[in-house]
């Protein structure tokens, strides 16, 4: 009997690690990336989504083409999301993301230097989101782009005239070097126009460009009902989407954001059941706490390093303090300014029980010590070195440099703004409370 149950438990020990070393080589995938333009170099960036090259830059994820072209394998324990990217493209300042999903299969990227990439996939979930795009293209995206063109070409036609010449003098002013002060005044005859609602065109170019708008809003709706119908593994990484697009929904202008919050619903009513065990579904759910850290809720815990290397969690450094957490990085240009200009407010309050915890992301710390000796700051800071602790993603931030969050001496959050004259008044009210 005792030998019975020691074969038995020798069976279950090696199924158990037989699954976990099939689970290691589950997803392997073929990626093809073949660049159709020399502008930009042989350079090739494959990396997961969300991958920010600014801290993450690792010699592994860069390839070399021959030919032009780039071909590589790519294992992992989960189906998941990818992209491909032209380093030199991005340092010029415009470049087109190629996103695909790592699955069992072959993908096959082209990257272009004036249009988005064709990616094309053999894995079960990437034909699923190929149809949705075919599908896309040809209710929606084929007529925009059609209407995009006509408004370009034809512009006598669809704008009133004012804004037509003064485009075209813009268009001509560095090859005539035309004095600075007509080009300003024609950029405010421009600009009055771009800020009026009809944009400068005339009755039958906004008759044509509200079409085209009307269309193109008309995208996130039908996706979600897709998504509802047709679930597939893109659709999660859409909801994360929605959580990043509706954090900077103060940014825009009339923004409708009834699509956004019904791609989160769908989650939370019928995607969450699917899809069991990947991966991102922590991904969500951490957007989802983060997403919620407005003034009058809690915020959160989490650790970061300090100048030993030690771990520290944040709360052990809030504790009875009024506290502006400040997310900050050395390549930030506005996040060092906005920091720059707490300091006064700093000094003026230290004793009265606030502090400043500030946290740089940087990919070296040396980056980080020159820019705290630069700038003179008169705390110290901890360090997300590559993203390891993941305290951006945690915060809700992204890819972005930074972010601020006040808090009281019962952690709940005060205030996200940046500005240090909207935070003062805010910081004095809470330290008088106590």
């Amino acid at each position: 009997m005792i030998k019975k149950i020691f074969y038995l438990v020798v069976v279950l020990t090696c199924t158990f690690l037989m699954g976990c070393f099939q689970r290691e080589k589950e997803v392997k995938c073929h990626v093809r990336v073949q660049i159709m333009t020399g502008q930009y170099g042989d350079d090739v960036v494959i990396c997961k989504d969300g991958t920010d090259l600014r801290v993450n830059d690792d010699s592994l994820l860069h390839h070399k083409a021959v030919d032009g072209v780039v071909e590589c394998d790519i294992e992992t324990e989960w189906p998941e999301m990818y992209e491909v990217v032209l380093p030199k493209q991005m340092d010029e300042g415009h470049w087109f993301s190629a996103k695909f999903l790592v699955e069992n299969g072959t993908v096959q990227i082209e990257m272009y230097e004036d249009k988005a990439p064709k990616v094309q996939s053999t894995g079960k979930e990437g034909i699923l989101h190929q149809t949705l795009d075919s599908i896309e293209d040809v209710r929606f995206w084929n007529v925009v782009d059609e209407l995009d063109r006509e408004l370009e070409e034809h512009k006598e036609k669809y704008f009133q005239p004012d804004f037509i010449s003064a485009y075209q003098t813009l268009e001509r002013s560095d090859a005539e070097r035309l004095p600075q002060e007509y080009i300003d005044s024609v950029r405010n005859v421009l600009n009055a126009y771009l800020d009026d609602e009809h944009q400068g065109y005339n009755e039958e170019g906004w008759a044509l460009w509200q079409r085209r708008n009307s269309l193109a809003k008309g995208v996130r709706p039908f996706r979600v009902e897709y998504y509802a119908e047709h679930p597939m593994l893109w659709a999660y990484y859409d909801v994360l989407n929605a959580f990043e697009v509706l954090g900077d929904a103060q940014l825009f202008k009339d923004f409708d954001s009834t699509p956004y919050e019904r791609m989160i619903k769908l989650y939370d009513n019928e995607l969450c059941k699917q899809y069991k065990g990947h991966p991102i579904h922590q991904r969500i759910a951490t957007a989802e706490t983060a997403f919620n850290l407005q003034p009058g809720k809690p915020y959160i815990d989490y650790k970061a390093r300090n100048t030993d290397g030690q771990l520290v969690p944040i709360s052990s450094l809030t504790k009875d303090k009024v506290a502006l957490i400040d997310l900050w990085a050395s390549w930030c240009g506005p996040c060092r300014r906005h920091s720059k200009a707490m300091i006064p407010v700093y000094e003026k309050y230290k004793d009265k029980g606030f502090t400043v915890i500030a946290i740089a992301r940087e990919q070296k710390a040396e980056d980080m010590h020159q820019a705290l000796e630069q700038d003179g700051y008169p705390w110290s800071s901890l360090l997300e070195l590559n993203d390891e602790n993941h305290v951006w993603e945690l915060n809700g931030a992204g890819n972005a440099g930074g972010a601020m969050f006040l808090i009281d001496r019962d952690g709940i959050i005060l205030s996200t703004s940046n500005d240090a004259e909207d935070l003062e008044p805010i910081i004095k009210a809470a330290i008088e409370r106590e």
